[in-house]
């Protein structure tokens, strides 16, 4: 089963046309490495990015320009509007490189059938994975 999380992420990423990246650094390189494999299979994907802090804190802030981000690993963050990948840090941006690169060649944001027809409800998806 796809890690929803991860795909929303992914889909905010790929839909901005840059981030500011803080946190983790082998988390950074990675998310990096997964932008320029999405660029070569989408042309179109042209996303800047920016970098705030590195730390081995365990946690790692997306932020894209203009819109809501995510949180991968650390604690629940205190507001709803942003998405959070909890657990092992190292799997959760695996899922979500998978994510970026899985849409990317789909054609993402252009491409037809390969978005949800439901609205991301960050209240539910936090249920699913504390439960």
């Amino acid at each position: 089963m796809p890690n929803a999380g991860a795909l929303e992420l992914a889909k905010r990423i790929l839909k901005s046309r840059g981030l500011l990246l803080e946190g983790d650094g082998a988390g950074i390189r990675r998310i990096e490495q997964a932008l320029v494999i999405a660029s070569d299979a989408n042309p179109s994907i042209i996303i800047n990015i920016e970098y705030g802090g590195r730390d081995s804190s365990g946690r790692m802030r997306i932020s894209p320009f203009g819109s809501r981000g995510g949180v991968v690993g650390g604690s629940e963050p205190d507001t709803d509007d942003i998405v959070w990948l909890p657990g092992d840090i190292e799997l959760q941006i695996e899922s979500l490189v998978s994510s970026i690169v899985s849409l990317a060649s789909a054609g993402y944001p252009g491409c037809i059938g390969c978005i949800d027809e439901e609205l991301w409800s960050e209240r539910e998806w936090r249920t699913v994975v504390k439960n």
